[in-house]
């Protein structure tokens, strides 16, 4: 299977694993007012919570690697819907699973994502991230932030966010404009077309991928 990373500081790494579902996430730009939705936080609260929580927690450079990846995968868990990031990124082919597979596709997916983004983490060096606008659009819920780097210009992400039980939960991320659900859908559905529309071929792989 092709690895897909895409090179970006260690601070947005979290983002990507956000994964990503919903309709039409390739167009991250919007326009709304500030969201007024009768949650427990807002959504910008989330992110930065967020944010703070994951350069505390895998910065330390003394982490060991398989440690890192665990911490990754429960921060997945706490901020992003797993179910509905499982379901887009297989496109139409999640229908035709059961609800075991699904969800044995879903830790999968979580370990994958930790196996290729959580050490870069230990490449974090002071940067800053700084959260901006929350905006809402229709049903979802839009967090501007911004990536700064001493050494080039800032990178701009945009959270999209939805509520799930009065929370906030990410369910898709945009990085300079480029959605990483879809980046990771396309590469999904490739692998199981090129395997004659199997889903099985895709678990198969991502088990190879991470040990599991």
């Amino acid at each position: 299977m092709a690895n897909s990373k895409i090179a970006i500081p260690a601070a947005a790494m979290i983002a990507i694993a956000a994964a990503w579902p919903g309709p039409s996430m390739a167009n991250s730009s919007h326009s709304g007012v500030i969201a007024e939705v009768a949650v427990e936080t807002s959504a910008a609260n989330v992110i930065q919570t967020m944010a703070d929580q994951a350069i505390n927690e895998l910065t330390d450079q003394t982490l060991a690697d398989d440690v890192r990846r665990k911490k990754f995968v429960s921060l997945m868990d706490r901020y992003f819907a797993m179910d509905v990031v499982s379901r887009f990124v297989l496109g139409r082919y999640w229908r035709s699973i059961s609800k075991d597979e699904i969800e044995e596709f879903s830790v999968l997916l979580q370990n994958y994502l930790a196996l290729n983004y959580a050490n870069q983490f230990k490449e974090f060096n002071g940067e800053q991230f700084v959260v901006g606008n929350e905006v809402q659009k229709n049903k979802d819920t839009f967090v501007e932030s911004q990536f700064v780097r001493p050494d080039g210009p800032p990178i701009n992400i945009v959270w999209r966010m939805r509520v799930f039980d009065d929370s906030y939960k990410i369910i898709d991320v945009s990085i300079e404009g480029l959605s990483m659900g879809i980046t990771q859908r396309d590469e999904f559905t490739s692998v199981i077309q090129q395997n004659n529309d199997d889903v099985s071929a895709l678990t198969e792989a991502l088990k190879a991928k991470t040990g599991l």
